[in-house]
């Protein structure tokens, strides 16, 4: 199969699987998180509009709680390709929760409170300033060691952040996984290497 089929496969699949329910991160009242914005071919007029005062403090309000320490938000325009991405980039140390899952199984679902809010935040600012806004991809970039794996949300135009894909980009290659109702199923090996690619501790 090849890897097209494969992405539309999974997905199909994904959104036929209930998810997991996720058990709720406890929030600690006080302080939002702190956000740092880094821009990526994004001119000053756009830049302007993701960092409405409203839409940045109430992501920041969102993300209580779950995030630890700085959350570095990247946003990035493509304009041979004419795509926009805003990605959270998770340090070490930044996810106060691991995905679980074991053995070949991850919980990628675990991962929908961080792009939940990131989708709502997107939505907007689209609302708001650009429609268009609303067709950038929202995703979470991971980094540990030679490991570099980036995670998207699916659904329907344009996705609320609720379902994950299954199929995450790894080392610049996507690997799909098949969903069930405990999570996805990667091959072991794959799911060895996005585990650690996703290990909060670094």
């Amino acid at each position: 199969m090849d890897p097209v089929s494969a992405r539309a496969e999974a997905e199909a699949l994904a959104r036929t699987v209930a998810p997991p329910a996720v058990a709720p991160v406890a929030t600690t009242p006080g302080e939002p998180a702190e956000l740092v914005f880094s821009w990526h071919e994004v001119g000053p007029l756009y830049q302007g509009f993701f960092l409405d005062q409203v839409a940045v403090t109430q992501l920041a309000t969102d993300w209580s709680g779950r995030l630890a320490g700085r959350a570095n938000v990247h946003v990035y325009w493509d304009e041979a390709n004419d795509i926009g991405r805003i990605r959270l980039q998770l340090l070490p140390g930044t996810l106060t929760n691991p995905v679980g899952g074991e053995g070949e199984v991850l919980r990628l679902q675990d991962l929908a409170p961080l792009t939940e809010p990131l989708a709502r935040y997107r939505e907007r600012l689209a609302g708001q300033f650009d429609v268009r806004i609303a067709s950038f991809r929202v995703e979470l970039e991971s980094v540990r060691g030679a490991r570099l794996c980036v995670v998207s949300i699916i659904g329907g135009h344009p996705p609320d952040g609720r379902v994950i894909s299954p199929c995450v980009e790894f080392n610049g290659q996507e690997v799909c996984g098949r969903p069930e109702a405990a999570g996805v199923r990667f091959t072991a090996d794959q799911a060895e290497d996005l585990r650690a690619c996703l290990d909060p501790r670094g």
